[in-house]
């Protein structure tokens, strides 16, 4: 915080100063900022300076706090998204800044690391690290440094694993909602262990959540098996009506990964049985989805999937990457990896380290991020050069939803 100055007035009503948001001081001072900070004013901080002109304070009182502020003498361009000027706009700043420092669109948190199921798309089966659900000590401090740097979405989609089987799910969310920093709540889900919850349970944990996606692996029998390498297919389809019924069909996606090429008929068939076992309008209900699927930059693409799937083709990525802009991730163990989509281990070069040991607004304006934002300058990083998650980040420029809704955009 720059301004920390409060007039009489504003002491008595801390609203007064902003009542006129709109009136040539606010326009000053934005200005200021925007051109000095290259960030729009906290809502704090632009109180405290038109409460400030209202006393008496010049422009040049204005400009000289700014400039002898430690943000400032940090230097203009000083912010790791400086350097991408496509993106770096004034539209955009305010999502990825916080007092003129980095911070990512969105928050992962990993929860639990353990799944019931097994996907052959997925390296659930050859991680390492222990399986565990997230201590909640650690989870508060996470949402606690969050909130200190502005806040935002969280999504509780695990790097590997299924947010169902966390044991302290409810607790964790209703902390969540009792942030005001929290903007909004999402997961991804497998839906098949929602068996282990009865209605009433599902009914609460729905009132905590703005958006479930249902991960769909096969649309019947057979496909589900190949691709989950577990026989669960009728709990599963019993579960998602159970999920859709409780929740409401409007606070839940599906998506499908496909192993099978389907046709239209097919997917609407499906769909419909789903909307009869939820009680809903078939109507109501879509299937997007996908038969190619991203290495993880670990596995062997040469080995073909089963049936129709396919490995996505090998790339060589050089330009930097947008989804470490999108969200980082915090694994169940408390470490933090710089990138929210692929480093399922945490032993690889992004990994920031440990929560527990550093503040989240510490791990992301760490020399080691800076690094991590400069391919050009430090080149590509070992698990990022062949990783077919790679979003190449002047593509963020054609998607100007990715900062207002980041995990709506890209999943989450």
């Amino acid at each position: 915080m720059i301004f920390r100055r409060r007039s009489q007035t504003q002491e008595a009503n801390p609203t007064a100063a902003t009542a006129d948001g709109n009136g040539y001081a606010a326009q000053i001072v934005r200005h200021l900022y925007r051109e000095l900070l290259k960030r729009e004013p906290d809502e704090d901080a632009l109180a405290a300076c038109v409460a400030w002109m209202g006393d008496g304070a010049t422009v040049g009182d204005i400009k000289a706090e700014i400039v002898g502020s430690p943000e400032y003498r940090q230097k203009a361009g000083s912010h790791p998204i400086a350097k991408f000027p496509a993106i770096y706009t004034p539209e955009n700043i305010s999502y990825f800044t916080h007092r003129g420092r980095f911070r990512p669109l969105a928050l992962s948190i990993e929860t639990v690391n353990i799944c019931n199921n097994d996907c052959v798309i997925c390296p659930y089966s050859i991680q390492t690290r222990k399986k565990q659900g997230m201590d909640m000590a650690i989870f508060a401090k996470i949402v606690s440094d969050y909130a200190a740097l502005g806040g935002g979405p969280v999504t509780l989609t695990p790097m590997v694993g299924e947010m169902l089987l966390d044991k302290q799910l409810l607790e964790r969310l209703k902390l969540l909602r009792a942030t005001p920093a929290i903007a909004r709540v999402s997961a991804i889900t497998n839906a098949t262990m929602a068996y282990l919850y009865s209605d009433e349970e599902l009914a609460e944990l729905a009132g905590y959540f703005d958006r479930v996606t249902v991960s769909v692996y096969g649309l019947d029998a057979e496909e589900f098996a190949l691709m989950t390498r577990k026989d669960q297919y009728d709990q599963f389809m019993e579960s998602l009506g159970r999920l859709i019924r409780v929740f409401g069909v409007d606070k839940v996606g599906l998506g499908a990964r496909h192993l099978r090429a389907r046709t239209a008929e097919e997917i609407d068939a499906w769909l419909a049985e789903v909307a009869e076992r939820a009680g809903v309008d078939a109507a109501k209900l879509s299937l997007p989805g996908t038969s190619t699927y991203a290495n993880w930059t670990v596995f062997d693409t040469s080995k073909p999937l089963p049936l129709d799937a396919e490995w996505m083709a090998p790339q060589q990525n050089t330009e930097q990457c947008a989804l470490p802009l999108i969200s980082l991730q915090v694994l169940s163990s408390g470490k933090v990896s710089f990138c929210g989509c692929a480093d399922f281990d945490g032993k690889t070069a992004l990994m920031l380290g440990d929560i527990r040991d550093a503040s989240l607004a510490e791990l992301l304006n760490s020399e080691k991020v800076r690094q991590l934002w400069d391919w050009q300058g430090c080149g590509v990083p070992e698990p990022c050069k062949g990783c077919s998650f790679y979003v190449p980040i002047s593509k963020l420029a054609e998607l100007p939803s990715a900062f207002p809704d980041p995990l709506g955009t890209f999943g989450g």
